[in-house]
């Protein structure tokens, strides 16, 4: 099969087109997916780069897959051939402490994870636990759907789950325009809450409030919350799509007792926390990463109902691996890239 090979970390050059990379067999668990749209995230530069000390290698990358199954192994009971398909990040055993209390993406029992640990979605055919994939309805393009975990589903975990987000309350997104940030914007909405944006760049304000967001800032120091307090008096809640850059002045802009949430990290500096103003104003910092299946069969619902409308950027050929990276790291990308084998 047609693959795209991670065979040492470094610059976008070292993804490889192997025309010729062998089609993985069926295991006891698990089902042969034949990949019909790979998502391109910045996550996967960041690995790329050496980001994960554990990745195998050499490695098929791509954590964000939506396909069809066509080939079902031994004990697999809820999948069958032809039947469509996207992943989560991880899967999950059902059965750990922290599946019982609803928290899947920290299984304990689940090892892999697609695209680091197992092979991934740049390529014809994936190998995947059954475990990881749920059921893609029909009016769901493949194209659309394969990055929804990653993106839709990150924030509904986050700003659910984590933020605790209540209808009426105002919640500032950072690197709104990114993928995570620009479904963010409408899980906010779907959710009952007020948005406001930043962003970089003037030129990406009209399709933020297209989105959704009712207020736009257009920071280019990183000091942005000092326009959004003056906006909003202070936010209930910050959904980070950043990381260190913007981790600052998002918690600077909380009300007493808000919520900030990380969602991402662009870089890998730390971040200087001022305790007293954690203290004197009760505010909370939590991380989150990837979603339920819950979380994706509600983001689900929602592009079925047109609640949510999936921001693909463009469909690039599987040849185009290298092509894509470079485009995110140029930061030219609005929305998802997406390859198809």
């Amino acid at each position: 099969m047609k693959a795209v090979v991670l065979h040492e970390v470094g610059p976008a050059e070292n993804l490889i087109t192997e025309a010729e990379w062998p089609r993985p067999s069926v295991q006891p668990g698990r089902v042969t997916v034949r990949v019909r749209a790979a998502g391109v995230c910045y996550r996967d530069v960041i690995d790329r780069l050496g980001g994960f000390p554990y990745m195998k290698r050499p490695i098929i990358p791509g954590h964000e897959i939506a396909g069809e199954v066509v080939e079902v192994g031994d004990g697999v009971e809820d999948f069958a051939v032809g039947d469509r398909v996207v992943n989560l990040h991880r899967g999950a055993c059902g059965e750990c402490e922290y599946c019982r209390a609803g928290h899947e993406p920290r299984c304990m029992r689940q090892p892999y994870a697609v695209g680091l640990t197992i092979d991934g979605g740049y390529a014809e055919y994936a190998l995947l636990p059954a475990s990881c994939l749920v059921a893609l309805p029909a009016r769901v393009p493949f194209e659309k759907a394969c990055f929804l975990a990653c993106t839709a589903g990150v924030a509904l975990r986050g700003l659910r789950g984590h933020a605790r987000l209540d209808r009426g309350q105002t919640v500032l997104i950072t690197g709104a325009s990114g993928g995570v940030g620009l479904h963010a914007i409408q899980v906010a909405r779907a959710l009952g809450a007020r948005v406001v944006a930043v962003t970089s760049s003037q030129a990406k304000v009209d399709s933020l409030r297209a989105r959704g967001a009712e207020e736009v800032v257009v920071s280019t120091d990183l000091a942005f919350h000092k326009q959004v307090k003056q906006l909003t008096g202070g936010v209930d809640v910050a959904f980070d799509c950043v990381g260190e850059p913007t981790l600052n002045a998002s918690v600077r802009s909380l009300k007493p007792m808000g919520r900030c949430v990380v969602a991402g990290n662009v870089t890998v500096s730390r971040f200087e926390l001022n305790p007293g103003l954690m203290i004197l104003n009760e505010l909370s910092l939590s991380g989150t990463s990837a979603c339920s299946r819950r979380d994706l069969e509600q983001v689900l619902d929602w592009v079925t109902e047109g609640a949510i409308e999936p921001v693909l950027d463009e469909v690039l050929d599987l040849d185009d691996a290298v092509k894509a990276h470079r485009r995110l790291e140029s930061r030219g990308v609005t929305g998802r890239l997406v390859l198809k084998p």
